[in-house]
């Protein structure tokens, strides 16, 4: 079994995820088709070091952090977009420190995620040989975007597309 570094994960998904048409997509699958970020990012990562993953992979990685997805970071990702669209009552430095300091927070829980999954991930090893980083990526995001939606729709290719662009 090929042993992974949360760290490293981490690293790639902060520098990954900062190109503003990757967060964009990210955030659309995300909020379009329940898609895991974190899971999105390491089919991504997994494919610069060569690795696929295949469908059991992607569903033990999705089954390590279900719970804490559901149970710690929807509610601090509901309750960071709460303060800042729902309460204009309070003073708008009140919102954003507010803001910032839960996000803060969900940060560090999206890291204990990404070590979750590092984790949990089994069916992973190494790519065919000539095998693309696009290539390797593109297959495991169509696996978890099938295992989680089933048929894609054109928002789903172009997200997709625009996950892929910097590999």
């Amino acid at each position: 079994m090929t042993r992974l570094d949360p760290g490293a994960f981490w690293e790639f998904s902060l520098a990954y995820y900062s190109r503003e048409r990757v967060s964009a997509a990210c955030l659309s699958l995300q909020n379009r088709r329940g898609a895991d970020v974190n899971i999105l990012l390491f089919c991504c990562w997994l494919a610069t070091l060569g690795l696929k993953v295949e469908p059991a992979g992607l569903h033990a990685a999705n089954a390590a952090v279900e719970a804490w997805r559901r149970d710690v970071l929807e509610p601090l990702r509901g309750a960071r977009r709460a303060v800042a669209e729902q309460f204009p009552e309070l003073a708008k430095s009140d919102r954003q420190a507010i803001k910032h300091g839960v996000l803060s927070v969900e940060l560090e829980c999206e890291r204990v995620a990404q070590e979750k999954i590092a984790q949990a991930a089994t069916g992973v090893g190494p790519a065919d040989e000539g095998a693309t980083p696009l290539q390797i990526a593109s297959a495991a995001l169509e696996a978890y975007l099938d295992m989680i939606v089933g048929t894609p729709d054109e928002q789903d290719a172009a997200d997709l597309a625009a996950l892929l662009e910097p590999l």
